[in-house]
């Protein structure tokens, strides 16, 4: 297991509920506070998610290409669905009845400008990124349109992957630059959001450092300027620049290097359990996180609590319940949802035991429910 990355998801997760708060504190006409650069880092942190993900997926699948030279593609996909569809899907569900059905009920208006059969199709196959360029669906389900690029993004890796498995670093390397080239020359090319190059660079740092070892990325001060540099880009508005491409390029540099030291070349491990739960639970965090934000609004709007606080507490105290609740409705959701959908992995007999105490977790939380082992 790489270190560090947990406790890096749950602090990503975190800034993106305190981005999106006072984009909805505004339109309502509630006390925000948005001054700090740190609190417009929403869209920089779900970069990160990207360069995060690409790190991760594309190195189990060098692991598997050179461990078998084969690849079970079924595994993979059925790994994705039950990680990534159930909350997917029941927050894309909660969205739709809410907008729909629940507001219209309350007399309360939302402009729709789209029909929900375009917005069913969009989000079922995986394309809201797209559908949101053209349409507003609603906070709750606006959110997912990272999660789609995600799911683009791995529909075709593995088998470009596959297919260049004798050369998996060139071939990383290859389709990365022809990506950065459209990047700079037409960046009209990810209107829809699509920034593969993310994942792309993501993996290719993982793979290199699979293969090869540099010991010069050992020396703390490597260390210290790339950590600057991430400090910095959360914390300052220096690399954000107008020029769209330079700024996708900077930000994914740095995000990729950083999560290359933070794991292959960690000169500090937090070994925290909590922060490393949090992280654990933070596609959750994400997925929920706007749920629980309108709900907290909706319920200070109808008890008129943001004109009986001054506006400093009532910004404090809003930020605080969103993040608290987001996270234990998030833990209630991974301990007795997300769970149900997890298959234990096929695993060596060192491993067995491990194997056996989560098929018992599994069947303990089913039997708690009033489900049957399927």
């Amino acid at each position: 297991m790489l270190p560090n990355l947990y406790p890096l998801r749950f602090i990503l997760a975190v800034l993106v509920i305190l981005y999106h708060i006072p984009i909805v504190s505004k339109t309502l006409d509630f006390p925000f506070y948005k001054d700090a650069a740190v609190l417009n880092k929403g869209h920089l942190s779900v970069f990160y998610f990207f360069t995060l993900s690409g790190f991760l997926i594309i190195r189990l699948i060098y692991q598997e290409l050179k461990k078998t030279g084969g690849f079970d593609f079924k595994t993979f996909y059925l790994r994705r669905v039950q990680r990534l569809y159930p909350v997917y899907y029941l927050v894309l569900f909660i969205g739709i009845l809410l907008y729909h059905f629940v507001l219209p009920a309350l007399d309360i208006y939302r402009a729709i400008d789209y029909e929900l059969p375009d917005l069913l199709l969009a989000y079922i196959f995986f394309i809201p990124n797209i559908f949101q360029y053209y349409y507003n669906p609603g906070s709750i389900v606006q959110i997912m349109w990272s999660i789609g690029v995600e799911e683009q993004f791995y529909l075709f890796i593995p088998a470009l992957l596959y297919l260049g498995r004798k050369n998996i670093v060139s071939t990383l390397a290859l389709v990365f630059a022809i990506s950065i080239v459209v990047l700079f020359i037409n960046t009209d090319a990810y209107i829809y959001r699509n920034y593969y190059f993310y994942f792309l660079f993501g993996g290719l740092c993982a793979v290199v450092s699979e293969k090869y070892r540099f010991a010069l990325l050992k020396n703390k001060m490597i260390h210290v300027f790339v950590y600057g540099l991430f400090v910095l880009s959360f914390t300052t508005s220096w690399f954000e620049f107008e020029n769209e491409a330079l700024y996708h390029f900077v930000n994914m540099v740095i995000s990729g290097f950083t999560l290359t030291l933070i794991t292959y070349y960690a000169l500090f491990r937090i070994e925290n359990k909590l922060i490393n739960y949090l992280g654990k639970i933070s596609y959750g965090i994400y997925m929920y996180h706007m749920i629980i934000v309108t709900g907290l609004f909706f319920t200070a709007n109808q008890l008129h609590i943001q004109s009986m606080l001054h506006p400093v507490v009532f910004i404090i105290g809003f930020n605080t319940l969103a993040i608290v609740f987001t996270t234990l409705v998030s833990a209630l959701s991974y301990e007795y949802f997300e769970k149900l959908f997890y298959s234990p992995r096929v695993v060596s007999d060192t491993t067995s035991g491990y194997v056996s105490k989560r098929v018992s977790r599994v069947k303990r939380i089913k039997k708690r429910l009033g489900l049957g082992m399927r």
